[in-house]
């Protein structure tokens, strides 16, 4: 048994209770215009996209998690910020403000459940915006907080190796793509002097492009 499943077994084996997150987290969205991002600056400056970007004002001075109001990543992109920070105007910030709920618990379990959720309160078939009541009626699990440590302990753990991982292999493919171009250039590569260049012309009896067969005659291969 693991650590994780001693400490359930031990603190909360009946279960935990649910509270709506409007009970224990502030909501809201920012003031800033995508037009006011720069490529580096003082503060990160969270817009509607997986891409961090920066200003020289910040916004808000918290532990916070951001997640985009409307676009391509809705219910898909997740920030966890502790700091200063900017928001653009349609990406929503969740600071939690009860004692009995860590933010990066919180912020791992709306990564793993709020997609499906939306999913469901959605009228379409895809989900294109997020109102602020869908986010305020969003169920979350309240287990003690030593599991909750312990939860965020195992997932950062996964998260440090994943990115690890996703760096070794990035930068095994970038050195074997490099390796391909330069053998594939050198082999392919001839001094004049060693080898003659000429013109497909003289080397081929004849050229030509393929045809479609004419209807009711023998069906052939076609390369």
């Amino acid at each position: 048994m693991s650590r994780l499943e001693e400490l359930i077994q031990e603190l909360c084996p009946d279960g935990v209770e649910y509270i709506a997150l409007k009970n224990i987290a502030e909501i809201g969205t920012g003031n800033s215009n995508t037009n006011e991002q720069l490529n580096e600056g003082l503060y990160p400056f969270y817009v509607r996209s997986p891409v961090v970007r920066y200003k020289n004002t910040y916004e808000f001075d918290e532990e916070a998690i951001i997640t985009s109001g409307d676009g391509v990543g809705v219910g898909k992109i997740y920030h966890y910020i502790n700091g200063k920070y900017a928001l653009h105007q349609r990406a929503y910030r969740i600071h939690v403000f009860d004692l009995s709920l860590q933010t990066k618990f919180l912020f791992y379990y709306m990564k793993t459940k709020f997609y499906a959720y939306i999913q469901e309160k959605s009228v379409s078939s895809s989900v294109t915006s997020i109102r602020k009541k869908m986010l305020e009626e969003f169920l979350v699990p309240i287990p003690p907080l030593t599991v909750q440590e312990e939860i965020v302990r195992i997932l950062d753990n996964f998260t440090e190796l994943t990115a690890e991982l996703t760096a070794e292999l990035t930068a095994e493919l970038t050195a074997r793509k490099q390796q391909y171009e330069y053998y594939r250039d050198s082999l392919l590569t001839f001094k004049v002097v060693d080898i003659p260049v000429v013109e497909l012309r003289y080397v081929v009896k004849k050229c030509c492009s393929g045809a479609t067969p004419t209807k009711g005659v023998t069906p052939i291969t076609m390369i």
